[in-house]
């Protein structure tokens, strides 16, 4: 027998996909290889579907409320839907609560679904409930694309990588809130704290890229930058280098006045919900100015290569092996 803390998240959907192949089931959905979400193509386009969750133990951080907490289910599956260039229609969800919990906590977490509603563009649709020994919520978001889906694993030799943002606020966030580390200016805690609390899916612009026609491949950063360039890179069967750290300022000090290593920020710290995208070299001029020009804020992290793994490189050009970041289960 053998214990999934063993294999890991990775090497468990590796065994279920592999069980699911072996015993012939049909897939008519694409793509054919393991990504965030699944399309099926019907007369106008591509239907979306994704799926993900939150539960009380892991997900609900100190000084979290409820209303948070629902708004981050949203937001999460939005992400997902996000990455593909996809609009997100609607959502069910299904809820297991303890019997003991109080009633005004379920409404402040629906006050946080219709938080996310509302700023997203989808509809709550209902779902099923159940009873657990802590709180555990699923959602399940449809979504309408009238093209195919941008997927993880159409990077090229030589591609430009991109990111949608400056990362390492919710790392330097997780660290506060569960180590207690030292605060720093006010208005910056607040933007580290927001981050966690409050998170963003970048639909408008996940939306914006599918209109250019010029990206080869895309997910979010919900699992950390590390571990996003780690997939982006299996998936396409291509070696990535990064060659500018996309830090915000607030990680920064936050990490110099907690003697901390503000890579450590950046690349593992996780649920930040930004884009990691792929543009053609002869291309990124021209959907940088596009983006640039609507208010978005991209940064160049790095290039593709022919080969395996994610390196970064230091300004004597020295490379270092990234490691592989979050994963459920270790």
């Amino acid at each position: 027998m053998i214990r999934v803390a063993k294999l890991g998240e990775r090497g468990l959907i590796k065994r279920i996909w592999a069980i699911i192949t072996e015993r012939g089931l049909s897939f008519s959905a694409v793509p054919k290889t393991f990504d965030d979400a699944i399309a099926y193509r019907y007369e106008g386009g591509y239907v979306v579907l994704t799926n993900d969750g939150v539960n009380e133990k892991t997900d609900k951080l100190p000084g979290m409320s409820w209303r948070d907490l629902g708004w981050r289910l949203g937001t999460m599956c939005v992400s997902d839907l996000a990455a593909k260039g996809c609009q997100p229609l609607g959502m069910l969800i299904s809820l297991n609560v303890p019997r003991s919990m109080y009633v005004e906590a379920i409404d402040e977490l629906y006050h946080g679904l219709i938080d996310a509603a509302q700023e997203y563009g989808f509809e709550i649709w209902g779902g099923d409930m159940g009873e657990a020994s802590e709180v555990v919520a699923d959602g399940f978001m449809i979504g309408l694309s009238r093209k195919e889906p941008i997927w993880r694993c159409g990077i090229r030799p030589g591609d430009v990588i991109l990111v949608s943002g400056d990362f390492g606020l919710t790392g330097a966030a997780f660290h506060y809130l569960l180590k207690s580390g030292r605060a720093i200016n006010e208005g910056h805690m607040r933007r580290i704290l927001e981050a966690a609390y409050r998170p963003r899916a970048r639909l408008e612009l996940g939306l914006a890229l599918a209109e250019l026609n010029c990206i080869n491949a895309m997910m979010d950063s919900s699992d950390g930058l590390a571990e996003s360039l780690h997939q982006l890179s299996e998936a396409s069967g291509v070696g990535i280098v990064v060659h500018e750290i996309p830090v915000a300022k607030e990680a920064l000090e936050y990490a110099n006045a907690n003697n901390l290593d503000v890579n450590e920020l950046v690349f593992y710290g996780g649920e930040e919900y930004e884009l990691v995208f792929a543009i053609e070299q002869r291309k990124v001029k021209d959907a940088l100015d596009v983006l640039r020009d609507r208010g978005f804020h991209i940064r160049v992290i790095g290039k593709a290569f022919k080969g395996a793994g994610v390196f970064i490189k230091d300004h004597r050009g020295k490379l270092t092996r990234l490691k592989r970041g979050w994963e459920h289960y270790r």
